[in-house]
């Protein structure tokens, strides 16, 4: 395995460990701590590959990337609003799922204004 791809490699495992370590003490700030610094090392890695060199996607690999990503929020919007439906159904014969479709509600309203804001955005700028 190349040098390139050891170092995130070894920068995910870390983070895994840390953020386990802090879950278990149940410290919410160091978790997201570590998360954070997690992202901003594997940029700077990435940057510096850049740099030297390294071509680390091409126009293939970003069609796929958003072709991928297409799919997965459609898979995720159908999920959800069959969960809306289920849950609608449960409600009115248990009450304790009306948080859990209060959720899946929201999500899916904020998943769809998501989508909404970056089409608007992506139609101007392209």
């Amino acid at each position: 395995m190349e040098v390139e791809r050891i170092v995130p490699l070894g920068i995910i495992v870390a983070m895994g460990a840390f953020l386990g370590w802090f879950i278990g003490r149940g410290s919410f700030v160091g978790a997201m701590v570590v998360f954070a610094l997690g992202a901003v090392f594997l940029n700077l890695y990435y940057e510096f590959l850049r740099r030297k060199g390294y071509i680390l996607e091409d126009e293939r690999i970003i069609r796929m990337e958003e072709i991928s990503a297409r799919r997965t929020l459609q898979v995720i919007l159908v999920i959800l609003a069959v969960s809306m439906i289920y849950l609608s159904t449960k409600v009115r014969s248990n009450s304790s799922y009306k948080g859990l479709m209060s959720f899946s509600g929201l999500l899916l309203f904020v998943l769809l204004i998501i989508h909404g804001i970056f089409r608007i955005y992506y139609s101007r700028v392209m």
